[in-house]
C-alpha cells in the first residue's frame, strides 16, 4: 500500500445531520478529516459543532467562495499536516468499508504498470459506471464526480488545485480534463462503489411531451435553478479551452447539455427567469467574468419552479 498519509476533506454548506453519517462512513478508513464550512452560518453550528473530534478538524469560513475554494483549502490543510493523499467529498457521500483502501490499491496497482496515474475514482458513483470499456481492475474513466477522488499531493504541486473561479459546477470536469491534458490517466477503481443523494428526479420533457434518447435516463436530475448560470457559463469556458485537446468529449458534452437545457427551460416556471439566467450565462462567458452569480440575478433565480411530475426522490 502507498507509504505516507491519506486525509478525507470535505466541502459542506448548510449541511443537516445527515453529514455526521458521511464524515463517519469514512473517518476511521483515513488518517484525518477536514470538514471545510463554505459559509453556512450560525443556522449550522449545531452540526459542525458535533462533526469536530481528535480525527476532524473543521474549518468555519465566513462566507461563500464556492466549492473549488472550500476544497482547495481542505487540501491545503490536510497537506500541511502531511497529507501524501487527500479524498475529496460533498456533504451527501456515504463510502463503505475499504473504499480509501481500494482506491490508494488502483492507485499503486497502476503505478506499478507503468501507469502516470492521475486521478482514482470509484467505477461506481450512485449507480452511475464511471469505467471505460468492458469491467476490469482498473480502466480509464470519464465523466467523474470530485466526490470521492483520490488526488495525490504531487499532483497538486504540479497542476494546481481546483479553478475556484468556476465557483461551482463542472469544477470536477475542467480538472478530469486538465490531468489528461497533461498527459496521466483519470482511472476507475473496478468494482468500488459510493453511494450519494441523487436528490429529486423528474420525467424528462420537451413542450409537455416526453424525450427519450437512447442511452439516456428518461428521467432527468434537475438543479436548483441558480446554478443553471454556473452550468451554462462554465460550460462554454469548458468548451473553449479544451476544445482542442478533448474534441470529441465536448461536443458529445455539449449536445447532452444543450439537450438538459432544453429540458429544464420546457418545464421551468416562469420560463423568461430561466431564460435570463441562460442568458446570463452566455454573456458571463463571453466577457470572461467568472466567480460568483451578480447578486441582481439572485431574486430572479429564486422564482423558478419546476413544473413536471417528480418521478423519485433519491437516497442511494
Amino acid at each position: 500500500m502507498s507509504g505516507g498519509s491519506v486525509w478525507a476533506v470535505f466541502s459542506m454548506f448548510r449541511p443537516s445531520e445527515t453529514a455526521l453519517e458521511a464524515v463517519g462512513s469514512v473517518v476511521s478508513q483515513v488518517d484525518g478529516v477536514v470538514v471545510v464550512d463554505d459559509g453556512s452560518g450560525e443556522s449550522a453550528d449545531g452540526v459542525f459543532e458535533r462533526l469536530v473530534s481528535d480525527r476532524v478538524t473543521v474549518i468555519r469560513r465566513s462566507e461563500n467562495r464556492g466549492i473549488a475554494a472550500a476544497l482547495n483549502d481542505g487540501m491545503a490543510r490536510a497537506r500541511a499536516a502531511g497529507a501524501r493523499y487527500v479524498v475529496t467529498f460533498d456533504q451527501d457521500s456515504r463510502v463503505p468499508p475499504g473504499f480509501v483502501s481500494a482506491l490508494l490499491r488502483t492507485h499503486d496497482d497502476a503505478t506499478a504498470d507503468g501507469v502516470r496515474v492521475g486521478l482514482v475514482v470509484p467505477e461506481y458513483f450512485a449507480g452511475v459506471r464511471q469505467q471505460r470499456g468492458e469491467p476490469a481492475a482498473y480502466g480509464d474513466a470519464v465523466d467523474v464526480i470530485q466526490s470521492g477522488m483520490l488526488i495525490s499531493s504531487t499532483l497538486v504541486e504540479e497542476l494546481g488545485g481546483l479553478r475556484e473561479d468556476y465557483f461551482i459546477d463542472r469544477v470536477d470536469t475542467e480538472y478530469e480534463l486538465r490531468v489528461k491534458k497533461h498527459g496521466r490517466r483519470v482511472l476507475a477503481a473496478g468494482g468500488v462503489r459510493m453511494e450519494h443523494a441523487l436528490g429529486v428526479a423528474y420525467r424528462r420533457e420537451l413542450f409537455g411531451r416526453p424525450v427519450r434518447i437512447p442511452g439516456i435516463p428518461p428521467e432527468i436530475p434537475l438543479s436548483t435553478p441558480f446554478r443553471y448560470y454556473y452550468r451554462v457559463r462554465n460550460r462554454i469556458v469548458l468548451d473553449r479551452e479544451y476544445f482542442r485537446t478533448a474534441p470529441g468529449r465536448i461536443v458529445r458534452d455539449t449536445v447532452l447539455d444543450a439537450v438538459h437545457f432544453a429540458s429544464a427551460l420546457s418545464i421551468a416556471r416562469p420560463r423568461r427567469a430561466l431564460l435570463r439566467v441562460y442568458r446570463a450565462g452566455i454573456a458571463a462567458a463571453v466577457r470572461g467574468r467568472m466567480g460568483r452569480m451578480p447578486s441582481g440575478l439572485v431574486p430572479i433565480a429564486s422564482e423558478i419552479r419546476w413544473n413536471a411530475p417528480v418521478v423519485a426522490r433519491e437516497e442511494r
